[in-house]
């Protein structure tokens, strides 16, 4: 089913004050979009600009450019253990749950508690919308189907480091403050920026007879300051992303169905592929005296 429907219905609650201005509990200064703020044909016909999308250990991601930070909503099927308490579903469990919201600014990295997020099932992690005014962050998404579906509004105050979430179930009339502002943790993760930076390989095809070169590929993984890792092939990039790491050593990048390469910086700042790490677990090494070089470009 469609989200969009679900938006018009959400967006005539949240713009359409004098529709339903009795039914609306929540005051309007604390509207995440109100009708002066932002034209409802404009909202509803137009993305907030389509996420770069990938995976890591398995888990699907979406991230959304605003301004010059970049917010990640992650999910990860749900563990069946426990009666299930949150969002997302009427009755039994949800397939997945939003698993955890972080958001990477110049300034420093920040987490969601989980508390604020993994009770949100069967989340709809690539139609998120965003807004940011001041310091202040505006994210709103719009999960599930049928009665289990459900319309989320965070406001993240990034100048003092808290948020407060609203939610409102499809099948009520208003929204519900489920979290006053609530601290948001710094998190520590460092940028890796020994390893950002642009490498290239030249894939080429021989002729097994006469060694003439057939056709060739030129390969590309950039590695950003934020730990995204693209792959670009012959000037075009792909269109998922994975995400890299430095641990032990070594640089980790985590590929869009869940695989970990693993490469070691050569004293000329190249990276040579030295092993591979399966979704299972298994871990596979490369032979070295096939070195997979990967150079580093300007």
């Amino acid at each position: 089913m469609s989200p969009f429907p679900r938006i018009h219905a959400f967006l005539c609650l949240v713009i359409g004050t004098s529709l339903v201005g009795s039914l609306f509990s929540v005051p309007e200064k604390d509207l995440l979009f109100t009708a002066k703020q932002l034209r409802f044909d404009d909202f509803f016909a137009k993305p907030h600009g389509k996420p770069t999308t990938g995976k890591v250990a398995g888990n699907s991601f979406a991230e959304y450019r605003v301004g010059k930070m970049t917010v990640r909503f992650t999910e990860a099927k749900f563990s069946g253990k426990g009666e299930w308490t949150g969002y997302g579903v009427d009755g039994g469990s949800p397939d997945r749950i939003l698993s955890s919201l972080k958001i990477w600014t110049p300034s420093g990295n920040f987490a969601l508690p989980e508390k604020m997020v993994t009770d949100l099932g069967n989340p709809n992690i690539v139609n998120c919308r965003t807004r940011l005014q001041g310091k202040q962050l505006d994210l709103a998404m719009v999960n599930s189907d049928g009665s289990g579906g459900h319309f989320v509004l965070y406001q993240i105050d990034l100048a003092k480091a808290k948020a407060r979430r609203y939610v409102r179930e499809i099948i009520n009339d208003e929204f519900t403050r489920t979290h006053d502002w609530t601290p948001i943790k710094m998190v520590r993760e460092s940028k890796p920026s020994k390893g950002v930076g642009t490498y290239e390989q030249i894939q080429k095809f021989e002729d097994q007879a006469t060694g003439e070169i057939l056709r060739q590929n030129t390969l590309r993984i950039v590695l950003r300051e934020d730990g995204v890792a693209e792959g670009w092939k012959n000037d075009v990039k792909e269109e998922k992303v994975g995400k890299w790491t430095i641990k032990g050593g070594e640089i980790r990048l985590a590929g869009p169905v869940g695989e970990i390469i693993c490469f070691k910086r050569q004293p000329n700042g190249d990276l040579r592929m030295f092993r591979l790490i399966k979704m299972n677990g298994e871990t596979k090494a490369l032979p070295k005296d096939l070195p997979i070089i990967w150079k580093k470009t300007k």
